[in-house]
């Protein structure tokens, strides 16, 4: 197993296109999109704001993006197939797969936040605070993680599975307004609630010093929401490819 998570490690990590998108771009943005005041309180505020906001970008553009085209491009090759005859079943496929996904993950939102830290004027973070940035972090990934791989199970071809994980990077980014705010109907911005995204942010930025477990409550609330909408999709896409084996 440990020498497959390396390998899945080293899969991911081949996709540089993704790996600006997810690594560096929540970074340039921020560092970008800031711009100094000699009110020293507003331009915390507002270090605090584009930390907050570009935080999930970094799951979502290191999950959506290399780890469903990977794995769309190792089904149309049938490199997963080949695995499972090496005795390394699906689920521990998929278990190798999100490994190596939360340690990208993990080391990313490491150095956006030392970067962050020695770029802006960034006040000191509670370790509650920073115990829960990388704890949604990881719960964000394990939603997205179930996402891709319904949309890798459900899509055929690797040119459709990363064409429909490109309009949904760029869909989530837009509607959750991490790439901009927009107007969109009430019905639907009720809906893009559910993607804590705004939650995140929220509870980030508004209790960036708490040391109150009950200030993050409805961020939580949200994800796990999310994160069990997501496992119904996955549910419902490992559904879908067992039947597709039975009916060959």
């Amino acid at each position: 197993m440990k020498h497959y998570i390396k390998f899945e490690l080293k899969n991911t990590l081949g996709y540089s296109l993704a790996m600006i998108v997810g690594g560096l771009l929540p970074m340039i943005l921020a560092i970008g999109n800031y711009h100094a005041t000699s009110n020293t309180l507003a331009n915390q505020a507002l270090a605090k704001g584009l930390f907050a906001t570009l935080l999930p970008m970094i799951p979502l553009g290191l999950v959506i993006l290399p780890f469903t085209i990977s794995f769309g491009r190792d089904m149309a090759d049938g490199v997963t197939t080949r695995f499972v005859l090496f005795g390394y079943r699906m689920a521990k496929q998929l278990v190798a797969k999100f490994v190596s996904v939360a340690i990208l993950v993990s080391l990313v939102t490491v150095v956006y936040c030392l970067v962050l830290y020695q770029v802006l004027p960034l006040p000191s973070m509670s370790m509650l605070s920073l115990a829960n940035v990388f704890a949604s972090t990881m719960i964000l990934t394990a939603a997205l993680y179930l996402l891709s791989f319904a949309i890798a199970q459900v899509f055929k071809g690797f040119n459709m599975i990363q064409g429909v994980a490109m309009v949904c990077y760029f869909g989530i980014a837009f509607l959750t307004g991490s790439m901009g705010t927009f107007q969109l109907p009430r019905t639907l911005e009720k809906a893009i609630e559910w993607i804590p995204f705004a939650a995140i942010r929220e509870t980030v930025k508004m209790h960036w010093g708490s040391n109150t477990v009950t200030d993050m409550q409805t961020e939580w609330f949200k994800l796990i929401v999310f994160l069990l909408i997501t496992l119904f999709l996955f549910g419902l896409a490992e559904f879908y490819r067992r039947l597709k084996i039975h009916a060959v």
